[in-house]
Parts: C-alpha cells; sequence; structure tokens
C-alpha cells in the first residue's frame, strides 16, 4: 500500500509532461498551418499621401522654410525627413528656384541609393511650392519630392 502512494505522485508528473507536450505540439502544428498576413506594401496613391502630408506638416511647424532657404541647414532638413518618415521609405528631394518663368534646380537630397527609385515597384511624386518670407526674401521654391519604399 505504501508504494501505491508514492506512484500516484509519479504519475501526476508523468500527466502533466505528456499534457504538455500534447498542446505544444497541437501549437507547432496550427503554427505551421496558419496563413501569417504579410506587411502591407505602399501604394503610390498612400506614398504621395504620406510625403505630401510630411511636407505640409513641416511647413505648418515652420521648420521647412528655415531648412529649404539656407544651403548651410540642408544636412538638417535630410535628418528632419529621416526622422518624418517611416524607416524604410527611401526619399529624393529637389528643390528648385523660380525666377521669372524659368526653373532652376537648386540641389537634390537624397535617402538611399538611386538604383531604389528605378528599381522600386511604387515610387510617388509630390510637388510641394514655398513662397518666402520677409526674412528670407520673397522668393519661391518648389520642392519635389520622390518616396519609395525599400
Amino acid at each position: 500500500m505504501i508504494r501505491m502512494k508514492n506512484n500516484k505522485g509519479q504519475m501526476r508528473v508523468i500527466e502533466t509532461i505528456l499534457a504538455a507536450l500534447i498542446i505544444v505540439s497541437a501549437l507547432a502544428f496550427v503554427n505551421f498551418f496558419s496563413i501569417n498576413p504579410k506587411a502591407a506594401a505602399f501604394e503610390a496613391k498612400d506614398l504621395e499621401k504620406m510625403g505630401y502630408s510630411v511636407l505640409a506638416d513641416l511647413d505648418q511647424q515652420g521648420i521647412l522654410v528655415s531648412k529649404v532657404y539656407q544651403p548651410s541647414e540642408w544636412g538638417d532638413l535630410k535628418t528632419v525627413l529621416r526622422l518624418t518618415l517611416p524607416v524604410d521609405v527611401y526619399f529624393n528631394l529637389t528643390i528648385c528656384k523660380l525666377h521669372e518663368d524659368s526653373l532652376y534646380k537648386v540641389t537634390s537630397i537624397v535617402y538611399g541609393d538611386l538604383t531604389t527609385f528605378s528599381d522600386a515597384k511604387n515610387v510617388a511624386s509630390v510637388s510641394y511650392s514655398l513662397v518666402g518670407t520677409s526674412e528670407y526674401g520673397y522668393e519661391p521654391r518648389l520642392l519635389m519630392l520622390q518616396i519609395t519604399r525599400g
């Protein structure tokens, strides 16, 4: 009789181990056959909305004008755009100066390789104009932003 009492505790341990193995194998089986959703790829319209909203937000906060009109601040503009856009979004920002009826390219600020834009499935282009301020002069600037997800 004493021997039977000791076996009851051992059987409970074996039952627990078997139950754990059954649960783990069931979870592995379900996980193997489940379909995990893929990350949603941005379409061109979504990228356009994102690009325009980023430029509009930066302009509304007064950051865009101060960075665009001062060539020494273009590195900071690249940093601001990198922080504002999602991590896997690459951009090419071209700043153009409007003078009378002509458009002159001032500079391009690129994050990512240029081949990223040529090889990308979806590339969005956004144009945004700045009139200027009394502090920097009323010389219009046209910002052309190309963004893609890499």
